[in-house]
């Protein structure tokens, strides 16, 4: 008897632990998770819908038509805040850049909220501070958050 409830206990975890995996979330967490709970942490992982990989969120930003604009040399799609295309090195016109994006279209994620748009952002791993100064990233100061992305993918 007891070796029938270590079997069915392993396949629990084992059987959470795949589900866990096929939806994009940790598969060691809900194993762990399959351990204490057993069947329920399988009925609970079979209801969480699928987490959106890096790549799949990445083509959903840079399908968005106010993330991103088409250089007429090349056609090819980059950032609205480029200076310069990363395709053909089309050069555009710094007038063409938008002096006021709104925050929710910039690629950024938000870390720290300031309230009315303004805090800490991450973006690419680096530390962005936007306040009504402007936005700061490492020793610089720009004027507006398209400067300061146009920055980090030069510096990139």
């Amino acid at each position: 008897m007891f070796f029938v409830f270590i079997v069915g206990w392993l396949f629990f975890i084992i059987i959470t632990a795949l589900i866990a995996s096929s939806k994009n979330r940790s598969a060691g967490g809900w194993a762990a998770l399959g351990a204490l709970f057993g069947i329920f942490a399988t009925v609970a992982i079979a209801c969480c819908s699928k987490l959106p990989t890096d790549a799949e969120l990445a083509a959903i930003r840079e399908a968005s038509p106010d993330v991103t604009k088409v250089c007429p040399r090349c056609a090819e799609k980059v950032k609205v805040a480029a200076l310069a295309c990363r395709f053909c090195n089309y050069e555009f016109d710094p007038a063409s850049i938008p002096k006021k994006l709104e925050v929710t279209q910039l690629p950024w994620t938000l870390v720290h909220d300031h309230g009315g748009g303004y805090g800490v952002y991450s973006y690419r791993g680096d530390k962005l501070i936007y306040s009504s100064d402007g936005v700061k990233w490492k020793t610089s100061s720009f004027d507006n958050p398209a400067q300061a992305i146009a920055a980090v993918d030069g510096y990139r």
